[in-house]
């Protein structure tokens, strides 16, 4: 992340780098549509929100993966 001299310049950096990835094709649309429906969000509950779904999203997904590598072949030796 660039440093800035104040908040409204991180917020202005911030807003530029959203837009990328608005932009970006290779962004998925779901993460497009989670940022389009924060730009309007209260900020206090946007952070809790997003606390809420990192914990449980990256505990969901590492426990598939977890799973899908105790049940994967074992390479050769």
């Amino acid at each position: 992340m660039i440093a800035s001299s104040s908040p409204a310049d991180a917020v202005s950096e911030d807003e530029r780098q959203i837009a990328w990835v608005l932009a970006h094709p290779g962004m998925s649309d779901w993460l497009k549509d989670a940022l389009k429906s924060a730009a309007d969000r209260d900020p206090v509950h946007l952070l809790n929100d997003l606390e809420i779904l990192g914990l449980l999203l990256r505990r969901k997904s590492q426990a598939i993966i977890d799973e899908q590598l105790r049940q994967s072949p074992s390479p050769p030796s």
